[in-house]
């Protein structure tokens, strides 16, 4: 999906005079955001490899005595055998089964142990040295304004998306109804029997870009830059992690007020934006009359 030519910020009246007097914007790590349900830095699984190496056990057992064999891998060495077994009765019954597979495959739990080991530290230097800057491709989203902008009481900055600057290669947040996980017992199961690949290191930046539905009206997009350890300077205070960059005073083409913003902040932000920001346009939030929808009017200060 190709960016929009612009995105927008929302922000506290308070936040908007921090950025127009720096010329900075906040890139920060995604374990500053404020998303419950966003996997964390330090991910707590339900499960270990004893858990997934008995489900595994479980399931290839059913596979075995299934009456339709489920489709998968068929260059998988367990797959494979699970073939050839319900080709040949090779067992009597699921008990018999499980006890011979149980011993087939002792050896499982370490690789696997290893394997999540690997997959938890990947994930934890992605959260510490990535930094992201979430804009919206819409500046007439009621709820963000409710969240982001102080119940109206903020605005909404308007910016160009150009290579040149520093909103390059944004992408899209992914909407979905299924919970973000680092991984799941289903996940590795079907990875251990040969009915799908588990997902790996090459999958976790698209975590990042994983939102309930719930705020799909958000239309967000997401900037991140993964940095060298050299490149950061933030310690191991989690507080810490995030980046104030600099910003193209161009790219800054126009300021949405809300319309419960006091007229006291309008006038100041104004003065600050044209002092700095001379190009920029302005615009004022009108509630449409008996709907829950925004409409804006330009005007000049």
């Amino acid at each position: 999906m190709a960016a929009p030519e612009s995105l927008f910020k929302y922000v506290t009246a308070d936040l908007a005079k921090i950025i127009l007097s720096d010329g900075t914007l906040r890139w920060s790590s995604p374990e500053l955001f404020n998303e419950p349900w966003a996997v964390k830095y330090d991910p707590k699984l339900n499960f270990d490899h004893l858990t997934i190496t008995k489900a595994m056990l479980n399931a290839a057992v059913s596979m075995i005595f299934t009456r339709d064999m489920p489709p998968g891998n068929l260059g998988h060495p367990l797959y494979k055998a699970i073939r050839r077994w319900r080709a040949e009765d090779r067992f009597n019954d699921e008990t018999e089964a499980f006890d011979a597979l149980k011993e087939l495959l002792a050896p499982t739990p370490e690789s696997l142990q290893q394997k999540l080991s690997v997959l938890l530290t990947a994930w934890k230097s992605l959260i510490s040295n990535s930094r992201v800057l979430c804009l919206s491709e819409t500046y007439r989203d009621v709820q963000s304004w409710k969240y982001y902008a102080d119940n109206h009481r903020g605005l909404v900055m308007k910016f160009k998306v150009d290579s040149s600057q520093n909103f390059h290669d944004p992408k899209p947040v992914v909407y979905s109804n299924q919970r973000c996980q680092l991984t799941t017992i289903k996940e590795q199961v079907d990875a251990l029997v040969g009915i799908k690949r588990a997902s790996g290191i090459d999958a976790l930046p698209a975590k990042i870009l994983t939102k309930s539905k719930l705020d799909a009206s958000e239309k967000e997009w997401r900037c991140i830059r993964t940095l060298e350890e050299q490149e950061l300077d933030c310690g191991e205070d989690v507080e810490d992690w995030y980046l104030d960059e600099p910003f193209q005073p161009s790219a800054l083409q126009a300021v949405y007020f809300g319309f419960m913003m006091p007229g006291v902040s309008r006038k100041a932000i104004a003065r600050l934006i044209k002092g700095n920001y001379p190009s920029v346009v302005f615009y004022a939030a009108i509630p449409l009359e008996n709907q829950f929808e925004l409409e804006f009017e330009k005007f000049s200060c």
